[in-house]
């Protein structure tokens, strides 16, 4: 940490008069907010967390999430958010793969983790657990319970330099192994102020947190809050009925959405105030017709493309651009470069970029090449400089907002005995952008779709699970031996 940092991010650390939370009628002061994750940071500091660290954060109370990091920061560490749906044995293989030696979370998540660690606010009880993290390594598990910690005082921290990492977001990728996004505060704060240019933020704005905070959309719901002193609005949940009430209670200025959240919010016939002045509208493919008609209902939506590469959205279109360029995800923002190499692939220069992939040398160095990230993804830019996608290069599927990784998912599928061959790929949604579905080939005729649900709700989360299975006696093949996955795509 460097006291003669710059970072942003704690510009209104000492705000009494200006909120930072609002959450169940209830109200956090900026001020308040620092001190607790203060306190935090004392607690962290007797587990041995210290500068450099990377910390796994496993936290489903939103509030706690935001004071966990900040307190994280404060010792600069490194927050490493981790997806609160996958199971214990996905989040174990995490821990072991990059080698963490501190995780923090909560009571409130539904695994349930094993904690050996001393418990904040006093001995509570250890093991009420339905599920045990299992790997081997050693790693210090640090338990967030529903009490404050039992600290009357903390110690003064130093703000992290603005050229410090300051967080990990995962995001699937090309292979089995997730891949650790690494951003400093320079990159994040570089993106809010390329993204001015579209939000127009104000003191006392209000963002509803309507994305989980282990994504990048979500990340960065935080951080523009923190930037510009806006109050994080924390619904009961992300459950529809949830975000409309708080839509309602709360009157956001700005929403940040996946498609699905947005159409079912429509479909329940919830309509924004007055006081709304953008919806941000990505993680994934966005029907032309979707973003007509929430313009229709007050939504003001932008459409978005980014990617945790690129911390967040680096173009946007609104739903009145659209109606000239159908399908664009818009033109480049402030900062940002797009082009297109000779076979195709959206390659972006911006000062936003992401620093590295989390010991990945190899593959940080085959996407970061001459200052330009190159995405995977095809397509085109127009003569008026819209941007066009055409094709994601890699199989990534993205449904309902969440990525899922088809190799994953291949792999858990042969290992259920009697299923041979397995291809994982997307269908077309209206409701989740893409649907995970898969093509099998068993020996067995006694295997059916019931039954291989059955096995993978104890391997996978529940999103990655395929919704459709497709049976065949072969798989179509190169002369090489490998799946032809386009033709079977294109076969649905």
């Amino acid at each position: 940490m460097n006291s003669e940092s710059t970072n942003s991010f704690y510009n209104f650390s000492n705000r009494n008069d200006l909120t930072a939370i609002i959450k169940s009628g209830t109200t956090i002061s900026y001020k308040d907010l620092f001190a607790q994750a203060n306190l935090f940071s004392t607690s962290f500091s007797q587990y041995g967390i210290k500068k450099n660290n990377y910390v796994a954060l496993l936290v489903e109370d939103q509030t706690k999430f935001i004071e966990t990091t900040i307190a994280v920061w404060n010792l600069g560490a490194i927050p490493v958010p981790l997806n609160t749906k996958l199971l214990s044995d996905e989040i174990s293989s995490i821990l072991d793969e990059y080698d963490l030696k501190f995780l923090v979370s909560d009571s409130l998540h539904d695994l349930r983790v094993s904690f050996e660690s001393s418990n904040f606010g006093g001995e509570r009880e250890k093991n009420n657990v339905s599920h045990k993290i299992t790997n081997t390594q050693s790693f210090t598990k640090i338990n967030l319970l529903n009490s404050d910690p039992c600290l009357t005082s903390f110690l003064p921290y130093s703000t992290p330099a603005i050229n410090d990492e300051a967080v990990v977001i995962f995001t699937s990728g090309s292979t089995a192994r997730p891949k650790g996004v690494v951003h400093t505060f320079s990159s994040l704060i570089n993106s809010i102020e390329n993204g001015s240019q579209i939000l127009n933020h104000k003191e006392n704005d209000r963002w509803l947190a309507s994305l989980p905070f282990y994504h990048i959309g979500g990340f960065q719901i935080i951080c523009r809050s923190l930037y510009h002193g806006c109050s994080i609005v924390i619904p009961e949940s992300l459950q529809t009925n949830d975000l409309a009430s708080s839509i309602s209670k709360n009157n956001p200025t700005h929403l940040s959405l996946v498609s699905t959240q947005l159409e079912r919010l429509i479909n329940q016939k919830v309509e924004p105030e007055s006081s709304l002045r953008v919806s941000l509208i990505g993680g994934g493919f966005v029907n032309d017709e979707l973003m007509f008609e929430a313009n229709e209902l007050g939504w003001k939506p932008f459409r978005v493309y980014g990617s945790s590469e690129t911390a967040s959205m680096v173009t946007a279109i609104s739903a009145n651009e659209i109606k000239n360029k159908p399908q664009s995800v818009g033109r480049d923002l402030d900062n940002v470069e797009i082009i297109i190499s000779d076979d195709s692939e959206i390659l972006i220069r911006s000062n936003s970029l992401f620093k590295k992939y989390l010991d990945d040398e190899k593959e940080t160095l085959s996407k970061l090449i001459n200052g330009f990230y190159h995405t995977g993804d095809l397509g085109y830019v127009d003569d008026d400089g819209y941007l066009f996608i055409e094709a994601r290069r890699n199989d990534l599927i993205v449904t309902g907002g969440e990525n899922v990784n088809p190799i994953e998912i291949e792999k858990a599928l042969l290992q259920i005995p009697g299923i041979i061959e397995g291809c994982v790929f997307a269908k077309s949604s209206k409701t989740w952008g893409q649907t995970v579905a898969a093509a099998v080939v068993c020996n067995d005729s006694s295997i059916d779709e019931k039954m291989i649900k059955e096995i993978l709700k104890q391997k996978l989360a529940g999103y990655k699970i395929p919704k459709k299975f497709f049976f065949f006696d072969q798989l179509p093949r190169t002369s090489l031996g490998k799946l032809e996955r386009d033709k079977i795509r294109k076969m649905f």
